[in-house]
């Protein structure tokens, strides 16, 4: 307790009612109070002076001459409202601080607890008001401002929660949560009080309502429960369910963690013990549900909010409540005071130039918390050059901080979206590769909580599968090998999570747990260009997690782990329900993939099904998502009739669980459909289409752009089935209504054009299948960029188009090179093995052949292949035996019509005479590939790697090492020696095949 004081008020005003508050003053003074008012002044941006903090705590109340210029000054605001809250702690009320009002009415004044103590009117002379405030100082005690004790530390569930060191000021809004909440006596509503904190990622929303809950601990002495984690995924808005499973997990962990429920209690059990409780312990609660993603419905929202009438929900989120739920508060840019604050909070700019830069710097990053955390941290490195520097570094975006600012889209502040996105691409480039491989991990998860463990587990699986080829046998079978590396493994994560904290990247919780924000999750993800270290991490979390979940759930660090994992697990089953959408019908109805790869192996998605199942159940939402992908994992490996069954299976449990009509239930009866393509059903997935054509249709209109989606899908079917007739109907009326809905820059316009382009090729059109597919490619380059995927199809199929227009024709050499290019860059792009560059590799072959393509457009039978100029084999190679032979892949037919491409193009080559050396070396480059692709006989893919070893040394005499072409051999020579090396380690394992 501080010892007497030295002023009864603090008067607090604008500088522009300079001449009122000395008159105020005198007239305070003559009635024996001692005043103090600040006589010199304050201009923006400076710091609050030391005298000022310190008249402050040694004044007993304040008076806020309140004008229409009071609430416009940052200096009037933060000392009212650092009063309003050391008064609250003071004795739990606030009337040590007065508003005499001037100029305004009552209703004007910010906060309203400066309404609640009224003096005068505003028309009243300053003398009357003078013996008002008198007689209010003579009714306080003597205590001071400087006396208000800490608040409590609130009791958190499931786990305490520490603050961070970034958090700055945002009393103003603290106030306004807490008006907001006494203002809600539920009139209108059967819900407890519900307040939202809208505003945009990294804005600091999560630690606002943290600190409401820690600033005003009296007001819920029940304790203060923090349900966090559910916008974790990008498409989280579409997804209430998983949202309300999320909530159910957390609900029970906290239920487990007071001894309310056993560890494997059903969410309703678990909700039902904590209400219980909540309601005998009869004492107000804080109820916060952090990061609620936008398209929540009003039904769902009203499970999530707290379960008793004691309950304050504090709700964060980038969008209102829905149905106009609750108060609602914006949370914007920081205060410019505490802006400056933030960003000295590690070097102190020195007067001049750096304080100016600050000043700017500020400016520039939109007072963006999260990036001025970061901003903070890289002005102390001295490479930065101090503020001066970092702001001298946004005078010229490189285009990667351009493009992956217009990617993170909505969740920047359009104006200063691309400073704050270079600010954070400079923090994770300051990463080192510890730091660098944590982030990756922690982006694959969750913004829900981590321990490093959790984070050790998933390295050491993803570095399992990437041993070094330098490390000897004898070394792999030491026997302390593992437990080394684990040491190693643990002491990478602890570096690297040390690192990111220092770089404001990763935010530890007092607990040994850590988070990363969402938003810095989304640029590392954009940033993270490593799609084999991302992928091979990702495999080894889904295994982590899945085992997680089914280990055993004896004693608490079990099921612990367990807790930990679960939101986790719900944010990479979206993950892959997102990766198995963008599998996508093409126009041969095939599933695809951009990145080449089939999904999750078949063994890891069983161990994560098996794993959901056993901790949530087989009908819980996360769990029918795993199905689903494992579904689709075994149509990638051609395994098409489990692939349908599993399906059924997913599609039935949807049914169940959300109705016939729900779209999640469309899209896995849509995924059915795909699976009876593949299974040459063309017909059953005519009807399936359709059904979920009608469905979407009366559920959003026709021309939603989901139900466009299934009109393109149908007509796949069609034209696979030979009705092209009835094809052009449907994808001309698809081409139109997608023009209208979604416009002629679309991605969906895009994809209908080319659908266009593949109807007219089947009808023969080819020189207007050309055209369509020329207008897809142009489409398409502008949209993705030269090196995507489907940017290769459509400039494909013009390729093919227009060598069948031809008929027959020798193929121009610019074309030949444009199959040569394609083929360059699908191998870069989506591997060797790829069916879609298979593919192509195909269309290279009968182009330097000098015939028509292969396999038509984008995977459609197209013409017959020209018959290779093959002699008959009478007898099988020296020492290979019948039994020898592997021809049981179902796609043994199709490796072996390429393989005969190959060494028709290889002998015709020869036969020319010509001194085109360079074709020469790239028709031998693909027989290396095709042979390499047959694996039909044990060798054979020994004699490929010597061909194309060969062909890469040939090209690089030509051409030079650089050259591209000269890469594409080193590629290729380098996935051969990969399947070699595997046939030797695991015999009779590592057979691929081509799809």
């Amino acid at each position: 307790m501080r010892s007497g004081h030295r002023y009864d008020v603090f008067l607090s005003y604008a500088w522009e009612d300079i001449d009122l508050a000395v008159r105020f003053q005198e007239l305070l003074e003559a009635r024996g109070l001692s005043v103090f008012r600040d006589v010199t002044g304050m201009r923006d941006y400076d710091d609050i002076p030391t005298v000022i903090r310190a008249a402050l705590d040694d004044s007993r109340t304040l008076v806020a001459l309140y004008t229409p210029s009071f609430p416009e000054s940052q200096y009037c605001r933060w000392e009212m409202y650092t009063a309003l809250t050391r008064s609250y702690h003071l004795s739990g009320q606030t009337r040590r601080v007065m508003a005499v009002v001037r100029g305004m009415g009552f209703s004007q004044v910010l906060s309203s607890r400066l309404k609640c103590l009224r003096l005068p009117a505003v028309t009243a002379a300053l003398a009357d008001v003078s013996d008002s405030v008198r007689q209010l100082v003579d009714g306080m005690d003597h205590r001071t401002f400087g006396d208000a004790p800490e608040p409590p530390v609130p009791s958190w569930y499931p786990e305490p929660a520490v603050g961070s060191r970034y958090f700055r000021g945002r009393l103003q809004e603290l106030w306004q949560i807490r008006d907001a909440f006494d203002g809600d006596d539920g009139a209108g509503s059967d819900l407890p009080p519900v307040v939202f904190l809208v505003g945009g990622g990294g804005i600091g929303k999560t630690m606002l309502a943290e600190q409401y809950g820690r600033l005003f601990a009296e007001d819920h002495p029940g304790g203060v429960f923090v349900l966090g984690g559910l916008g974790s995924h990008p498409y989280g808005s579409r997804d209430p369910l998983r949202v309300a499973a999320l909530v159910d997990d957390r609900i029970r962990a906290i239920a487990h963690g007071l001894e309310l429920v056993g560890a494997d209690a059903p969410a309703a059990a678990a909700r039902a013990a904590l209400s219980t409780r909540l309601v005998d312990t009869g004492t107000p609660y804080l109820w916060i549900l952090d990061d609620l993603p936008a398209g929540v419905d009003t039904a769902v929202f009203r499970t999530l909010v707290a379960p008793t009438a004691l309950g304050r929900t504090l709700v964060t989120s980038r969008a209102p409540g829905p149905g106009g739920q609750g108060a609602r508060i914006d949370v914007g840019e920081l205060g410019e005071l505490d802006s400056l604050a933030l960003l000295s909070s590690r070097v102190s700019p020195s007067p001049g130039v750096e304080r100016q830069a600050r000043r700017r710097l500020a400016q520039a990053l939109g007072r963006h918390p999260l990036a001025m955390a970061v901003a903070a941290e890289l002005v102390a490195l001295p490479e930065t050059g101090g503020f001066a520097g970092l702001l001298a570094s946004f005078a010229e975006p490189s285009p990667d901080v351009l493009e992956t600012a217009e990617r993170l889209g909505v969740h920047l502040p359009t104006a200063h979206g691309a400073s704050i996105c270079a600010t954070l691409l400079r923090g994770i480039d300051r990463l080192t590769p510890d730091g660098l491989t944590v982030m990756r991990l922690a982006s694959l998860l969750a913004p829900a909580p981590f321990s490093p463990d959790l984070l050790t587990d998933i390295l050491a699986e993803s570095e399992s599968e990437s041993e070094s080829e330098s490390e000897s046998e004898a070394d792999r079978d030491r026997p302390d090998r593992e437990e080394r590396d684990r040491r190693e493994f643990r002491e990478s994560v602890r570096r690297g999570l040390a690192e990111a904290e220092q770089l404001a990247l990763a935010r530890p919780d007092g607990t040994g747990n850590w988070s990363v924000h969402a938003l810095v999750s989304r640029t590392v993800r954009l940033a993270d260009h490593d799609d084999t270290a991302r992928e091979r991490a990702r495999r080894a979390a889904v295994r982590v997690l899945g085992e997680r979940l089914d280990g055993p759930a004896a004693g608490a660090a079990a099921r612990l782990r367990t807790f930990e994992a679960l939101p986790h697990v719900r944010t990479v089953a979206v993950a892959l329900a997102e990766r198995d959408d963008q599998h996508l019908l093409n126009e041969a109805g095939r599933v695809r993939s951009e990145s080449g790869d089939s999904g999750t192996g078949l063994g890891l998605l069983r161990v994560l099904h098996d794993g959901c199942v056993a901790a949530l159940g087989p009908s819980d939402i996360t769990t029918l998502r795993v199905l689903a992908g494992l579904a689709v994992a075994h149509g990638m490996c051609g395994d098409h009739d489990t692939a349908v069954r599993l399906k059924h299976q997913a599609y039935e449990g949807l049914v169940a669980l959300l109705g016939p009509h729900h779209p999640d239930t469309l899209t896995a009866l849509n995924n059915v459909g795909v699976t009876e393509l593949d299974r040459g059903e063309y017909r059953t997935a005519w009807r399936v289409f359709g059904q979920v054509y009608r469905a979407r249709s009366r559920r959003n209109s026709a021309q939603h752009p989901d139900t466009l989606l299934a009109l393109a899908n149908a007509a796949v079917a069609a034209s696979l089935e030979g009705r092209h007739a009835l094809a052009l109907r449907l994808r001309t009326s698809l081409l139109a209504r997608t023009a209208r809905v979604l416009g002629t820059r679309h991605p969906q316009y895009a994809d209908a054009l080319n659908g266009m382009g593949t109807t007219a090729y089947a009808l023969g059109h080819h020189a207007e299948a050309a055209d369509w597919f020329d207008r897809a490619y142009r489409l398409r380059r502008d949209l993705y960029g030269e090196q995507h995927g489907d940017t290769l199809d459509a400039l494909e199929n013009r390729l093919v188009a227009a060598a069948a227009d031809r008929d027959g024709t020798a193929v121009p050499d610019r074309e030949e090179e444009g199959f040569r290019e394609v083929y360059r860059c699908r191998l870069d792009l989506q591997g060797p093995s790829h069916p879609a560059t298979v593919t192509t590799l195909r269309h290279c072959l009968v182009a330097c052949r000098g015939g028509t393509a292969a396999d038509g457009t984008a995977g459609e039978e197209g013409p017959p292949l020209p018959t290779p100029r093959m002699e008959p084999v009478q007898t099988l190679p020296h020492g290979v035996t019948p039994g020898g032979v592997r021809l049981e892949a179902d796609d043994m037919d199709r490796r072996i019509e390429t393989f005969e491409l190959a060494c028709s193009a290889q002998e015709l080559m020869a036969d020319s005479g010509e001194d085109d050396e360079v074709r020469a070396l790239m028709t031998q480059l693909w027989l290396a590939h095709a042979t390499a692709l047959m694996d039909q006989m044990d060798g054979q893919r020994d004699v490929a790697l010597a061909v194309a070893e060969d062909t890469e040394a040939g090209l690089a005499r030509e051409l030079g090492r650089d050259h591209p072409l000269t890469r594409t051999a080193t590629s290729l020579c380098r996935w051969i020696e990969e399947l070699v090396d595997a046939a030797v380690e695991w015999p009779g394992e590592g057979r691929t095949s081509v799809d």
